[in-house]
């Protein structure tokens, strides 16, 4: 089996500034590959403001895609013959970069792992590279079906978190019962409006909810076909509705204030839906269905099969299929908190054994 020593890793959000992900990203995918590799080579001043949003990024002819797969190409060429590259391991979209620069890669000798983590609703968005990738990488068994029909390797497992950006934050006094990080999507809105309805308020922080002076970037209409973007006329009625309920008490949240935050939460919350192109909402593995219960959360998300093959469910993780049956969670574990924080403490357990990069990479190596 091959191992890696020295990777490029490509991840576009870290290239970005603004982004709500960037730190995100860097910690996790860049850091995450540093501590658990000795050499990782880092693209260098490359800029991919132009391609995200991703839905809204160009498929079609891009100077800006061109300019970059070119740079990439140079700085990918120039590593392997100094001291070799075992992989190019990245986070792309296909926009992202051009599928001749995948190709004259694997051209040389240097396989190319593209992790993606959408394809539940946007593989539409990965599948032209995904098509010329040597391995992809995908933590959702809905998507089985997509990547086994493109003919090559494949590898369906969670996120590699990186365990030095994983302080514990093992909750000892509860200052909130449930506590929600994320932005206002629609879904999230109307899941946490139905939780308080049913007596189990959400203590919610992140970006987005309070309302600015600020004017709101001009988005792309979203055609009949595709709506991912917006919702149906019900849901944009309910969010009218349901919002104020909700915005009430959230407030944004600095990413040092991260970690006491989630100690002071007897249970944390997962909200994991995205909107296919007809706008319905489907359950599927997000980065914090993995990094929360790594920081020793008592976690409860919504249940699905990549969260059931990932976590032993009840003992590591909480799921809930509706409201009524998360609210039950929330009420149980405020009355036995030892159980709650024993839940928390397994689920780090975990994360820590099986859900990093050093446990990631020789699964990666197999694959390939």
């Amino acid at each position: 089996m091959k191992t890696f020593a020295r990777i490029f890793a490509l991840a576009p959000d870290c290239h970005t500034t603004g982004r709500r992900y960037t730190r995100v990203w860097r910690r996790h995918f860049y850091e995450g590959l540093q501590a658990a590799l000795p050499s990782v080579v880092l693209p260098v001043a490359v800029d991919f403001a132009w391609a995200r949003p991703a839905a809204q990024a160009p498929t079609g002819p891009s100077p800006d895609r061109e300019a970059a797969s070119e740079r990439l190409w140079d700085q990918i060429r120039v590593a392997h013959a100094k001291d070799g590259l075992d992989a190019v391991i990245s986070y792309c979209f296909s926009s992202d970069v051009d599928p001749v620069l995948v190709e004259r890669t694997v051209g040389v000798g240097i396989p190319w792992i593209n992790f993606f983590c959408d394809s539940t609703y946007a593989f539409d968005l990965v599948e032209r590279l995904a098509r010329v990738t040597s391995l992809n990488w995908f933590p959702e068994h809905s998507a089985l079906p997509r990547y086994h029909a493109l003919s090559r390797a494949y590898l369906c497992r969670p996120y590699a978190i990186n365990p030095t950006a994983l302080p514990d934050a093992a909750c000892e006094t509860a200052q909130h019962a449930l506590g929600f990080v994320g932005a206002p999507t629609g879904n999230r809105v109307i899941r946490l409006a139905s939780l308080r309805l049913l007596g189990s308020r959400t203590t919610v922080r992140g970006e987005g909810w309070r309302r600015t002076n600020t004017r709101p970037v001009r988005r792309a209409t979203p055609t009949r076909s595709d709506r991912r973007m917006r919702g149906s006329f019900i849901e944009r009625v309910l969010l009218r509705v349901l919002t104020p309920l909700v915005r009430g008490d959230a407030q944004p949240l600095v990413d040092d204030a991260m970690v006491p935050f989630l100690s002071r939460c007897r249970v944390v919350l997962g909200l994991n839906e995205g909107r296919d192109h007809e706008g319905r909402y489907e359950s599927y593995m997000k980065l914090r269905d993995v990094e929360f219960p790594g920081y020793g959360c008592c976690y409860l998300t919504q249940h699905n099969p990549d969260v059931e093959h990932a976590f032993e469910i009840g003992r590591e993780v909480l799921t809930f299929r509706h409201a009524a049956e998360a609210a039950s969670h929330v009420r149980r574990c405020a009355r036995h908190a030892d159980e709650a924080r024993a839940i928390g403490q397994a689920a780090r357990r975990r994360v820590l054994a099986d859900h990093t990069w050093t446990a990631r990479l020789p699964e990666l190596a197999r694959a390939l």
